[in-house]
């Protein structure tokens, strides 16, 4: 067994009741540990307790104190008293958090068989009470010390009944209880892994793989830094070791795969600090080193593990014995094998010192006690039926004797195919067998590359949204604005852009070429170019119109990308609405490349359409983009918007697909153009996905990205 791996989940344990003591630990009445209450506050809530239920709580309130600061031994006697004082007055639901709380304890004493008496009690009274998730984090503590004394069986048990617990109070909080059910999966996985150093089944390592990596998904998904860490190291565990136990192209994807989880837990433990943890890391680098024939890279790393387990202390005991067997294995690598045989005898008498026989022999006398109940109750059954089972009997032997002489007849004629069956069988089963295993191999690498790329278009999605202009600027600069931003993939191709330099001020829109992580980089290069656009003198004093602006553009992408009419990016670019309002006169100048612009004044809509050019290489000599001028008033609103509204496909009242068109959405827009922008926002935003998705017929999904900006004057 290995030890390293017993005392991560008591660290675990040891941790979950300093943080969260209800996770794991109970505690009085209102069921959390004080793992803040200072020794002198708990001695004057005793000295000032009226009641019995106040002497309870102050006397565990001690107990937690001394327990979170080491002394295990004073604390039980602290709790000791306080379940003296709940038996006397009969409150069961403090007998019950007072023997947890002594279980818990005397655990840590390594007093494994009162520890467990104290947790069966605390499960019995439990069960009277009810109450169910008291019942799943007995049946932890149960379960994991029967795993620390070799009964897998039991311990299965046990956890497999709190994860059937947490499983349907999870589902009843909405997902509240999701990292109990993930530590459920990691404390299987703890007994499998456990089993594996017994039998080396590889069946077994196999299943406490695939229990981690569930357990790792949920803790992931729920952002649990501890579960990750402690998830992580035991997958690093696993991988490496089935490396250890194959050849070739797979051992090669299994030791990359145990890499990148050595990685994950080593930032994650750095991070929070978990120093429980720093053996674990150091003794895979030298294991890792050694399936990687770097022998000194491993002695030096040795050596750092010797200085790290040579403290006094419950956690160098039982270091030294994983230590004993990863020197063992050293020494056989590089052929002394006299000394090999000495460290592995060495961690095996350690190891064999700390199980507490006497608890093991206990717990099985219970499961035979339970199982020689049931016989008694089956043999009970079973005479009660006697006689209608004797007839049965009679008839059958008839039957039988009939289907015994046919089945002769059969068998010899079956015997003949199956023979011929089995080689060709034996055959296939083996292509198919090393096809799974490289099945396999692809699916892990798969699933850590596919959450790389997931991970990383995440983080262009924060980092295009962070180039955009914030709610508050757009506030300072308009009396209102309306930001209808729907992305198709994550990444944009669409965005939108404001900027005020002096007495002017410009708001634009582009719909880039593509969409997703291409489009993505389009719109930062536009983002990028416009942005340098609004820092030049020109622009400034006011001598560059929005015409001009757009023939900048297109000269910047053209050299940007390269372009020329050989050039295989010729058509990469934009469409764009650029207004730019003089703040003194609201005159406002309108420049468009095949985007319009819509003005509503006064309850009167006007459709100003842009040059039907793109943003891109059109030819050696282009022509200029056209400035149009707009008088605008107090009040009036102006819209720019990107063709992926227009041309998304949905369902007309025929029931035909077809577009949305501009007429739809021109037509959405005039009908409520006085209402506030919020409210607009919505019914645009109803509009479309009534328009694809109507009652009663099959969604069609967003065609493309989606801007639209609308800005009050």
């Amino acid at each position: 067994m290995s030890t390293a791996i017993t005392f991560m989940f008591t660290a675990i344990l040891c941790l979950c009741a300093f943080l969260v003591p209800e996770a794991v630990c109970a505690a009085p009445d209102d069921d959390s540990a004080p793992s803040d209450t200072s020794l002198n506050q708990a001695f004057e809530e005793l000295f000032s307790a009226k009641t019995a239920k106040d002497s309870i709580k102050a006397y565990n309130d001690i107990g937690w104190y001394l327990y979170n600061n080491g002394d295990f031994h004073k604390s039980v006697e602290m709790f000791q008293s306080a379940l003296n004082i709940s038996e006397a007055v009969e409150d069961k639901k403090n007998m019950a958090v007072c023997c947890q709380n002594l279980g818990n304890a005397l655990a840590m004493m390594n007093e494994f068989n009162e520890a467990n008496e104290y947790n069966h009690k605390a499960l019995n009274l439990y069960y009277e009470l009810n109450n169910q998730e008291a019942i799943s984090n007995v049946c932890k503590a149960i379960g994991i010390m029967c795993i620390q004394h070799h009964l897998y069986r039991t311990a299965t048990s046990y956890l497999n009944r709190a994860l059937g617990i947490d499983t349907v109070m999870n589902i009843r909080t909405g997902g509240n209880m999701a990292d109990d059910v993930a530590f459920d999966y990691l404390y299987l996985a703890y007994a499998d892994i456990n089993k594996y150093h017994d039998t080396r089944s590889a069946r077994t390592l196999q299943q406490a793989k695939s229990k981690n990596l569930k357990a790792y998904k949920m803790l992931t998904k729920t952002n649990n830094k501890i579960g990750m860490a402690y998830s992580s190291k035991n997958l690093m565990d696993i991988y490496l070791e089935n490396a250890r136990n194959t050849t070739g192209q797979r051992r090669k994807i299994l030791l990359d795969s145990s890499l990148v989880f050595y990685n994950t837990g080593l930032k994650i433990m750095k991070e929070l600090n978990l120093s429980s943890l720093s053996v674990d890391f150091l003794l895979w680098e030298a294991k890792y080193a050694i399936e990687n024939h770097q022998f000194d890279k491993a002695w030096k790393v040795f050596g750092q593990v010797a200085a790290s387990i040579n403290d006094n202390g419950r956690v160098s005991d039982e270091y030294r014995v994983e230590y004993g067997y990863a020197m063992a294995d050293y020494y056989e690598a590089i052929g002394y094998y006299r000394l090999a045989y000495e460290w592995l005898n060495r961690a095996t008498k350690s190891e064999k010192r700390q199980l507490n026989r006497e608890f093991a022999v206990r717990s099985a006398k219970m499961t035979v006690k339970n199982d020689f109940a049931d016989i008694l109750q089956q043999n009970e059954a079973a005479r009660e039926n006697e006689n209608i089972v004797r007839h049965e009997q009679e008839i059958r032997f008839r039957i039988i004797t009939s289907a015994v002489i046919l089945a002769l007849v059969m068998i010899v004629v079956l015997t003949i195919v199956i023979q011929r069956g089995l080689k060709r069988r034996k055959e296939v089963e083996r292509k198919l067998t090393s096809r799974n295993e490289e099945l396999e191999s692809q699916k892990d690498q798969l699933e850590i590359i596919n959450d790389q790329i997931a991970s990383g278009i995440n983080f262009a999605h924060h980092l295009q949204a962070s180039m955009l202009p914030t709610d508050e600027q757009m506030k300072e600069l308009f009396d209102d604005t309306l930001i209808l931003w729907r992305p198709l993939d994550v990444v944009s191709g669409d965005f939108y852009w404001v900027s005020r330099v002096g007495n002017r001020t410009l708001f634009s829109i582009a719909d880039c070429t593509g969409h997703g992580v291409p489009g993505g980089f389009m719109s930062m290069l536009g983002i990028s170019i416009l942005s340098d656009i609004t820092l030049m003198s020109e622009f400034k004093s006011g001598e560059m119109s929005a015409g001009n602006i757009l023939d900048l553009m297109r000269d910047k992408v053209v050299e940007s990308l390269r372009q020329s009419e050989e050039s295989h990016m010729a058509l990469d670019g934009m469409d764009m609405a650029i207004c730019i309002i003089d703040n003194s006169t609201l005159e406002m100048q309108y420049a468009g490349a095949f985007r319009p612009a819509i003005v509503i004044s006064n309850g009167k809509m006007t459709e100003h359409k842009g040059d039907r050019m793109p943003i891109s290489y059109i030819s050696a000599n282009p022509k200029s983009f056209v400035t149009r001028t707009v008088a605008l008033s107090k009040g009036d609103r102006v819209f720019i918007y990107s063709d992926g509204i227009t041309d998304q496909f949905g369902y007309g009242e025929d029931g035909e697909e077809k577009k949305y068109t501009s007429r739809k959405l021109l037509g959405l827009l005039k009908e409520n153009c006085e209402k506030p922008f919020d409210e607009l926002k919505k019914i645009i935003n109803d509009s479309i996905d009534d328009w694809r998705a109507p009652a009663n017929k099959k969604s069609i999904a967003q065609t493309d990205d989606i801007i639209l900006l609308g800005v009050k004057i």
